[in-house]
């Protein structure tokens, strides 16, 4: 069993964004008069909680611990969950590049199955390790993977993907 989360350092910077985006927009929302404002007091308004649901987005996120065991993925912390790797149906390995040159960004691991889906990001410590893990199950249990999602892994250093784990080329 490994035990994963993400740290607090590596959610600084989202911390700071929900914290600049509330007091840019909370803070001005507090000093207007919502009679004489017309529009900007819902604008204010709807960005604030917006920024709002991020802070509580990021706190869950640290608050959470994510456990990849002989049975499957468990998922400790305010929503948790489990899916147990019998049941996994689809695993993909998203990069998301952040310039045009792709040469800087962040990858999405997102395994589904009874109905649920475990999301995680490049972020989360050791998360080459649930990746890896992830391959493993999909090959053992014939899952097809993408191009991408194959392209991906190798880029991590996760080599030993089967040939039958590729999707077919129609």
């Amino acid at each position: 069993m490994s035990t994963h989360r993400y740290s607090a350092s590596g959610l600084a910077a989202d911390y700071c964004r929900a914290g600049i985006g509330l007091f840019a927009t909370a803070g001005p929302l507090a000093l207007l008069d919502p009679t004489g404002t017309g529009g900007l007091v819902y604008i204010l308004a709807s960005l604030a909680i917006l920024f709002g649901v991020f802070a509580v987005r990021t706190l869950i996120r640290q608050l959470t611990v994510y456990e990849a065991t002989e049975t499957g993925l468990r998922v400790l912390g305010p929503i948790g969950f489990q899916l147990a790797w019998s049941d996994v149906s689809d695993v993909r390995l998203e990069y998301y590049s952040t310039r045009r040159d792709r040469g800087r960004g962040w990858m999405q691991l997102r395994v589904r199955g009874a109905g649920r889906t475990v999301r995680l990001d490049s972020t989360l410590e050791s998360f080459s390790d649930i990746v890896g893990r992830a391959a493993e199950e999909a090959a053992c249990r014939g899952i097809v993977l993408g191009d991408a999602t194959l392209d991906n892994m190798r880029a991590l250093g996760i080599t030993g993907t089967s040939e039958r784990t590729r999707v077919p080329v129609v």
